[in-house]
């Protein structure tokens, strides 16, 4: 437990110590690239049992080993980009270990470019991307984690309105996990205005999607190939609360001090989508993973809320209080991770 609390707080200590270059932009960058180093080097370097589809994932790896390429897209529904993907690695290596660091460098450098095209520091949205999930996740969810990777490295794209760049980025990442293509509604919710009647769309829409949820579903199964069908848990409601006061929270934090522009706002925007799904998480498990991708942009909005207000004696207790929170539920999911086995850390064996 204390290497993942390590890292979580590991930002933080970064980003006191000075870092003096010539370009103010460079000593953002190293920091960012000190501050997730260590995040990633658990991954990389994780044990077979540690995260619940580890070890399969290790075992197509070494099976892929001997399937000539004729052969790699039999009995398989995994997507052709990440067969492709995994066969190359074969012949650069045939240590499943070296296999585990090269996708997860994929990992580091799509949070890393996400986070050095934020326009603020970048040590808060660091602590919610590990204390809220999506880190946890990283230790699973391979081909979707490479296919966020890239969604994430499309991101200067959408805030410098290239949509052609942004396209081709969807569309590789597509080829790794086809659940990529819900990114798509990122581009274009980006540069919505905040105001009511956006408000109570974002509102309307969250309803109509859960009276139609069974209907949503089956028109993803049948344009994605997918066989899900609704699984009703009966849990994500105390996320989904969580993330909904975060949400309401940062966003008054940043009207009221008078700090919305289009970034923020366009990090509101699509972090909305997060909120949406973690409410049709209540209703079927199916919505977690697509949460994924659009989780990242609360994590950073949510950043920016602390960020960009005066660090007065007010906002202190606030940044401890919601410091507490997060690494508590932190320590929850850590707990509580079941078959995925993440405490103990292990390193690979």
């Amino acid at each position: 437990m204390i290497l993942y609390l390590i890292v979580a707080f590991f930002p933080f200590i970064v980003y006191s110590l000075p870092i003096n270059t010539r370009k103010p932009k460079n000593a953002k960058l190293i920091k960012i690239i000190i501050s997730a180093f260590p995040m990633f080097v658990l991954i990389a370097l994780r044990a077979p049992s540690l995260g619940a589809d580890t070890g399969g994932y290790i075992r197509e790896f070494n099976d892929m080993i001997n399937i000539p390429w004729a052969n790699i897209y039999d009995n398989t529904r995994e997507e052709h980009g990440f067969r492709i993907f995994v066969k190359l690695i074969t012949y650069l290596t045939k240590n499943p270990l070296i296999y585990q660091i090269i996708y997860t460098v994929i990992y580091f450098i799509g949070i890393v470019s996400f986070a050095n095209n934020l326009d603020f520091d970048a040590n808060w949205f660091l602590f919610f991307f590990v204390t809220l999930g999506l880190y946890i996740f990283m230790f699973t969810g391979v081909r979707q984690c490479i296919a966020m990777s890239i969604c994430l490295f499309s991101y200067k794209f959408i805030k410098k309105r290239k949509l052609i760049p942004f396209l081709l980025c969807i569309a590789l990442a597509f080829t790794f996990h086809r659940s990529s293509i819900l990114f798509l509604a990122g581009y274009f919710i980006y540069s919505r205005k905040l105001n009511y009647l956006n408000i109570f769309l974002y509102i309307i829409i969250a309803v109509v999607s859960v009276f139609y949820l069974e209907w949503i579903q089956n028109f993803f199964n049948e344009q994605l190939d997918y066989n899900y069908t609704v699984e009703e848990t009966g849990n994500g409601w105390i996320f989904c609360i969580f993330l909904l006061i975060l949400t309401v929270f940062s966003t008054f934090m940043v009207i009221y001090n008078k700090k919305l522009g289009n970034e923020s706002l366009g990090l509101f925007n699509v972090g909305v989508i997060a909120n949406i799904c973690w409410i049709l998480r209540i209703f079927t498990r199916i919505a977690e993973r697509p949460s994924f991708y659009f989780l990242f942009f609360s994590c950073a909005f949510l950043g920016y809320s602390l960020t960009a207000v005066k660090d007065n004696k007010d906002m202190k207790i606030v940044k401890t209080i919601l410091l507490l929170l997060c690494t508590l539920y932190y320590v929850y999911r850590l707990a509580t991770s079941g078959i995925s086995k993440l405490v103990p850390y292990q390193f690979y064996y």
